[in-house]
């Protein structure tokens, strides 16, 4: 009985700790998946986006948007750490000796992935224009690419990345 009554005490805390979804209810399977490698996350908000299930929640002070694909599968992590600070020196290093670095800092991200290594994306904007470009760097330092994000707004999903 004891069990019985833990089991539903926990299904309760994952339907209080899942938001509304917009699309209609959230697939038990994405919930569980979700709930595997997050079990102490609260306050989740859900979204779907480029054919995935996105939960968006607060972890130690810090937007973190994780995706699922439809067969709950984890695709991506993606952390806003809002600061050089807290991303590896060799990527704050190499930012810093770069030309953007003379531009406005927007944002900065850690995406992570079950297959692939991670990334780094910092944003700048030009001052005094509205002249967006986000740039991916490799943990060791290396610039892996620069899109101007100018006309795009900079969204983040898995396919930027990859399509498999």
């Amino acid at each position: 009985m004891k069990k019985f009554k833990f089991g539903i005490l926990a299904g309760l805390l994952v339907l209080l700790s899942v938001s509304a979804f917009a699309e209609g209810r959230l697939p038990v399977n994405i919930q569980t998946a979700f709930q595997k490698l997050y079990p102490q996350a609260t306050d989740v908000e859900w979204e779907q986006m480029a054919s995935c299930y996105v939960a968006e929640f607060i972890a130690d002070g810090q937007e973190v948007d994780v995706w699922f694909n439809k067969q709950a599968e984890w695709v991506m992590t993606e952390t806003d750490v809002e600061s050089l600070e807290k991303v590896p020196a060799p990527v704050a290093e190499a930012f810093m000796s770069s030309t953007m670095a003379g531009m406005k800092l927007r944002d900065v991200r850690i995406i992570t992935f079950p297959k692939h290594p991670t990334v780094i994306i910092i944003e700048v904007e030009q001052y005094n224009s509205d002249e967006e470009f986000q740039l991916f760097y490799a943990p060791d330092g290396k610039l892996l690419q620069s899109l101007d994000v100018t006309e795009l707004g900079g969204e983040i999903y898995p396919g930027l990345f990859f399509n498999d």
